[in-house]
């Protein structure tokens, strides 16, 4: 009995002793995670998320606020560094109307159809394609690592290119109510794309390459109702204004996403800093 008993002393000396390790342990895991969030600034890179070459997606996001989503709650606001495009390798339109308006002839009758359209984000072909890129893209891990989002977006005016003239007017949107309504992977606004505090200071700050090759990308802003088929557009050059739904106006030009989202820092498991040829500071994420 007294062996047996010695056993047992000896197995719990030892589990007492791994569970205190194992404390230890994790009480480090935790302050280094915390040590990291701490250290992650606006302009880092987030990788999180699989690549897939016909998209254009690698994996890598840029960070708007390393504390804050886009709504003011704790997190941390993300956008893809590249445009990305259809999952077969093609463009992506924020909503596919045909041709505005289709004029013709009948009995010597002039007569001009104008097609159905509209700049409602949460009705629009791009945010199906946002939804789908969300499962193609994450785990179920990674899906619920992002936060549901819901916002409304002001009104908001910025000023456009400057004409020949040397004036430069302004380019307006129009106010959209409840724009993102428990979206995870959504478009960026025109008011964000415009925003210092993001790291969008200049029209460089907002320049995206699908493929390497510099491409504009449109926003989930509608514009004022004096152009009720635009919304918010991002040229190649960076310059933010408007651009039919369609892709369709007085010329074409190839359009694809700049995707966003918010992460939930409470669902991160760890963060492994490096670099990248750039010298920009990598985080790579793993999530629970």
């Amino acid at each position: 009995m007294k062996k047996i008993s010695k056993i047992c002393a000896i197995i719990i000396v030892i589990s007492i002793a791994l569970i205190a390790i194992f404390t230890a342990n994790t009480q480090i895991s935790k302050r280094n995670l915390a040590r990291n969030l701490a250290e992650i600034k606006t302009g880092d890179i987030i990788c999180l998320g699989k690549s897939t070459s016909k998209d254009n997606f690698d994996g890598r996001w840029v960070v708007l606020d390393s504390t804050h989503t886009n709504t003011g709650d704790e997190g941390i606001f993300l956008a893809s560094v590249n445009a990305v495009g259809n999952f077969d390798g093609t463009t992506i339109l924020f909503k596919d109307i045909g041709d505005i308006t289709v004029s013709f002839e009948d009995r010597g009758q002039s007569y001009a159809e104008t097609h159905p359209g509209t700049t409602d984000y949460q009705t629009s072909d791009i945010k199906t394609y946002c939804d789908t890129f969300l499962k193609n893209n994450f785990t179920k891990s990674e899906q619920n690592a992002l936060i549901a989002t819901y916002k409304s977006d002001n009104a908001i005016s910025i000023q456009g290119p400057t004409l020949s003239e040397g004036k430069a007017p302004s380019v307006d949107f129009d106010e959209a109510k409840d724009v993102l309504n428990g979206d995870k992977i959504f478009l960026l606004s025109a008011e964000e794309m415009s925003n210092s505090d993001y790291g969008f200071n200049t029209d460089e700050d907002r320049i995206a390459t699908y493929k390497g090759e510099a491409k504009g990308y449109f926003l989930r802003s509608p514009h004022s109702p004096s152009f009720p088929l635009d919304v918010g557009f991002v040229f190649q050059n960076g310059k933010v204004m408007d651009y039919p739904v369609n892709g369709k106006s007085m010329f074409t030009m190839d359009t694809y996403a700049r995707v966003a989202c918010n992460l939930d820092i409470n669902q991160i498991k760890s963060l492994d800093k490096s670099s990248d040829k750039d010298g920009k500071t990598v985080w790579n994420v793993s999530v629970k």
